[in-house]
């Protein structure tokens, strides 16, 4: 590891994390009270400076309903650190079920990408990468689907038409994972079913936060300036996003006016 990365790590370490409530109105049926859930992007184990039990811990005590896993668990240019990784799965599965995809270090480290996975699975976590799958609370169905992690360059090979095949009746509520924050929208079947909430990581908070205007400085793939980079976004289409600026730095190691984040999201009914 070299020195600037530790001394971003250093840094990282001196500011506390930010745990981010987040109410979101949704239309649902009048018996349903909430749905609370854990949002945790882009620890990039072992280059968190926050350790597998610390970040269990900090999810612990929102008493979540679910947790998800929006990308980059693992940190492709670090040594694959096995054991931690299955540390922080193990103790986050004992909290709340687990919902994950991929991020683009996942995707693109060929080498352990599959032992990753596999040791989402067996330890019970839903891995969601192109899945569909369904959660009840209060009598209420949340189809909660995951979009593989796009790499722009190669986006030509991927298929994304299961999304036009899903149904989504009126008492069920929509949210899709995607681990680029606004990119899903570019590819997105015009005819399939508009999701409710979105979950996403990967900009890092832009690294650099311009206080008072609470702007990032710089974003993979959004450059100088970017538009999406934490909190919660609203689109004309009448679907939200929200954006985790995540647990670690992105290529550049030190964050300045950029807390650790992990959103806490309370789904409620507008009724």
């Amino acid at each position: 590891m070299n020195l600037r990365r530790l001394i971003g790590d250093f840094i990282r370490k001196q500011n506390s994390l930010d745990i981010e409530h987040l109410t979101i109105p949704i239309e649902i049926s009048s018996s349903f009270t909430s749905l609370r859930i854990a949002h945790v992007s882009d620890v990039h184990l072992p280059r968190c400076a926050f350790s597998p039990r610390e970040i269990a811990e900090a999810v612990k005590k929102e008493k979540p309903d679910v947790i998800f896993l929006t990308g980059d668990v693992m940190d492709g240019r670090s040594k694959f650190d096995g054991s931690k990784i299955s540390l922080l799965i193990g103790l986050l599965i004992k909290i709340a079920p687990v919902y994950a995809i991929s991020g683009n270090h996942e995707r693109n480290n060929h080498k352990y990408y599959k032992i990753w996975r596999t040791m989402l699975e067996l330890r019970g976590v839903h891995f969601i990468d192109d899945r569909v799958t369904r959660f009840e609370k209060d009598d209420v169905t949340f189809v909660i689907v995951g979009m593989r992690d796009i790499n722009v360059s190669r986006s030509l090979e991927l298929d994304f038409s299961f999304l036009t095949e899903l149904e989504i009746t009126d008492d069920e509520c929509y949210l899709l994972l995607h681990h680029k924050p606004n990119v899903w929208r570019f590819y997105y079947p015009i005819d399939a079913p508009i999701p409710n909430v979105v979950f996403s990581g990967h900009a890092h908070g832009g690294q650099i936060r311009i206080p008072f205007i609470s702007r990032g400085v710089i974003a993979p793939e959004q450059g100088v300036f970017p538009k999406y980079t934490s909190g919660l976004y609203r689109y004309f289409n009448g679907s939200q996003e929200v954006i985790s600026r995540g647990l670690a730095s992105s290529t550049k190691p030190i964050r300045v006016n950029n807390r650790p984040h992990i959103p806490i999201v309370e789904l409620v009914s507008k009724s």
